[in-house]
This record gives structure tokens, sequence and C-alpha cells, in this order.
């Protein structure tokens, strides 16, 4: 384990452009420009993840793409944290002081697979954030649009996160986020974005980056 997180030496601060069409995706305006740069060397995971983000007052759009992961996708609803695909954690009032998530904090599971009635649908899953303060309320059915395409590498994935789903959401008050990713995998294990696996950006906002809202 590292003495020093190096993507913590400084604060992470990320751009999430406005933009007017995000779903659906075959009309989404995420675009090159969306693209979060690939901090991977820095966290010292494999560099397999791509992801862009977006928003609109009505939500948050998301596009991530991971390659270079053989088998098959371990995903299941019910035990969503331990499950294949991206993971998020989105803070709509981040304080950046406080180690527990609060009310206005959410982990979604978006997994490629798993869901309907066979099983073989992707489905956006809320998860826990381990010493929680106070949990987020349900999330509402119908809030988070998912897409995806499973691959023998790997998976792509688009989905719209409405602002239904996220407790507290109002860009014109808190243009800022809290945000982490990362994906899961049953064979590479976690994958974050930003940070060292053993580092507890799972249940710590204070690891998280901040994505800034422009326009």
């Amino acid at each position: 384990m590292p003495l020093v997180n190096a993507a913590g030496l400084f604060r992470l601060r990320l751009t999430c452009p406005w933009r007017e069409r995000l779903w659906p995706v075959r009309s989404s305006q995420l675009d090159d420009r969306c693209l979060l740069p690939r901090l991977a060397g820095l966290a010292g995971v494999p560099d397999l993840l791509e992801i862009a983000v977006g928003w609109n007052e009505a939500g948050l759009g998301v596009r991530a793409r991971i390659d270079g992961l053989a088998g098959s996708r371990w995903c299941q609803p019910t035990k969503p944290e331990d499950s294949d695909g991206l993971h998020l954690w989105i803070a709509t009032r981040p304080t950046g002081e406080s180690h527990r998530a609060g009310r206005f904090c959410r982990r979604l599971a978006l997994l490629p697979t798993g869901g309907g009635p066979q099983a073989d649908q992707p489905v956006a899953v809320a998860a826990q954030i381990p010493r929680s303060s106070e949990p987020a309320p349900p999330l509402p059915e119908a809030s988070v649009f998912i897409v995806a395409e499973n691959r023998s590498s790997g998976w792509h994935l688009d989905a719209f996160i409405t602002a239904a789903a996220l407790p507290g959401w109002d860009p014109d008050e808190s243009p800022r986020l809290g945000f982490f990713a990362a994906a899961v995998d049953r064979r590479l294990g976690k994958l974050p974005g930003f940070a060292p696996p053993e580092f507890p950006w799972e249940s710590d906002p204070t690891t998280w980056a901040e994505l800034l809202l422009t326009r």
C-alpha cells in the first residue's frame, strides 16, 4: 500500500459540461469534450475504464467503456456492492470535510446485465455506502435510464441519472458535486478511478473528486 495517494496530493476538480440533450443515447450530445481524465496510472490500477459525463437541469448523463476483461459478467441486483459494472458515488451537497456520507450522497451500481425477467438486461441499483451518517432516500423507480452492450472483452454502458435519483440536486444552488467512479470485476477486483484500491473511497467523501457543472 502506498504511503501517499498520488491522486490525493491535490484536490481533483473535474469538468462536467452542460449539454442540452443527454437522452436517449441516439441523440445524446456527450462527446469527447465530456471525457474525464484517465488517472488509473496515479491510482496504480489497470487503465481499462473510460468515462464521459455531462449535465443539464434534468440530471446527469454518463457514458462508460471498459475493455480488457475476459469472461462473463457477474451481476446480481440483490448484491449490488459486489456486482460487476460501473459504480458511482455522487454527493449533491459536498462539504469537503465530513468523512461520512449523508443523505445527499448516493451510490449507484450500473450493471451491464442482470436485470429484467431473463436477467439479461442492464439495470441501475442503489448500493450502500458504509458508515453513512444518514442514508439517502430510496431510489425512485424509473429514475435512471440505462442501456448497455456486453462484449467478450468488456462492456459499454450509457445512462441518464435523473434529478429524482439525486437527492439534493440543484445545479443553480450547488454547481459542484462530490464524485467518484470505479469499475468492479470479479476477476480483477475493484478498479477505482482516482485513488488506490486500499484507500477508503467506498465510504469517505473526502477522498472523492469534485465535479464542476460548467456551461
